[in-house]
């Protein structure tokens, strides 16, 4: 019996964004280097890498949620982001109880993200996700 042949994606394409962002506290701004990356490969998956004294933390975002929140408040849980005076975006993230606030700058996010969406459009995203290693592993 033949194994189902899947299609092969397109070729892999990143799309990287190094900014500075800002961690918000009742008293400053804190700036942090920040890097956001994409992958045509994860279609649906942002990652924002946030550079520390300490180390770098990452997040995995879900791209259309993070382009939903330049517009209007999104999110539930661990992940919520929105809108800021400023032409600024502002994405809490952690446990509600302790979670920290950070800054991005909306027009250059808007910018960055309608890149990814040329590479990938809105709806086209299953068909850039390689199968082929899951299908081999369910025939094996």
């Amino acid at each position: 019996m033949s194994r189902p042949v899947s299609p092969v994606p397109p070729a892999c394409r990143e799309i990287k964004w190094r900014t500075t962002a800002f961690l918000l506290t009742d008293s400053c701004r804190v700036p942090l280097g920040a890097t956001v990356h994409y992958r045509s490969r994860s279609p649906f998956v942002i990652t924002l890498t946030l550079h520390t004294p300490t180390g770098d933390t990452v997040w995995h975002l879900d791209r259309d949620m993070f382009l939903a929140g330049t517009e209007g408040p999104v999110g539930i849980g661990e992940v919520r982001i929105s809108p800021a005076p400023y032409d600024r975006v502002v994405l809490r993230l952690g446990d509600p109880a302790r979670s920290v606030l950070i800054s991005l700058g909306r027009g250059p996010a808007l910018r960055w993200l309608n890149t990814t969406y040329t590479v990938v459009p809105s709806g086209s995203e299953s068909s850039h996700i390689d199968w082929r290693p899951l299908l081999d592993a369910l025939a094996d």
